[in-house]
């Protein structure tokens, strides 16, 4: 399913990772910086709406080389999605919510994330975050294992202990590998690309 579509040797790679919300969103900057240091890479980050109610692009902005944002038509002329994939070499979508997942096991479109999801011809990883009863739902995990079986990558999330203030207390939580994992797989991912 996956082809490389020009990246030389002398070239960074471009990475874009896409962004929907949750409230994990608020460890991407750690994430990107992360990368940055690990990959000789351009970093442009995608947000959905949903993604700026949790943090303004702004915000994400000062960790990368480009932010695209905003989902009204005159947002688009210069960002349309078909100039995104041209200009981009592979898609981490960090976090990915059952929302996105569900859209992208669908092949649905609502927003310009989903659609490069789909137009894209090169290696996409899901970063699902959501809540553990969330990520347990039986549709959730058909969705995920469509996404595997349509060739794209679904990242087992790692579980953390976080304080949830409406139960009172600490409830395990799925959410992103640790930032060494997340280049490591980015960088072989990378490194497949050569050969594709």
């Amino acid at each position: 399913m996956h082809q490389h579509n020009v990246t030389e040797h002398n070239k960074k790679t471009r990475i874009l990772i896409g962004v929907s919300g949750s409230v994990d969103i608020v460890l991407l900057p750690r994430y990107l910086q992360a990368i940055k240091a690990g990959i000789d890479c351009t970093i442009t980050v995608l947000m959905t709406k949903s993604a700026e109610t949790f943090i303004p692009a702004t915000t994400i902005a000062l960790f990368a080389d480009r932010v695209i944002s905003g989902e009204q038509p005159e947002d688009w002329p210069t960002d349309k999605p078909s100039r995104i994939v041209a200009d981009h070499d592979i898609v981490a979508v960090m976090p990915a919510t059952a929302n996105t997942l569900a859209s992208a096991a669908t092949g649905g479109a609502p927003n310009r994330l989903t659609t490069i999801i789909l137009a894209v011809n090169y290696p996409v990883l899901f970063f699902p975050v959501m809540g553990a009863s969330m990520w347990d739902k039986p549709a959730v995990r058909r969705n995920v294992q469509q996404l595997k079986d349509d060739g794209y990558q679904v990242i087992e999330p790692v579980w953390h202990e976080n304080f949830d203030v409406s139960l009172g207390r600490m409830v395990g939580h799925p959410s992103f590998p640790s930032t060494e994992d997340v280049v490591t797989m980015l960088r072989d991912n990378i490194g497949s690309l050569s050969t594709l």
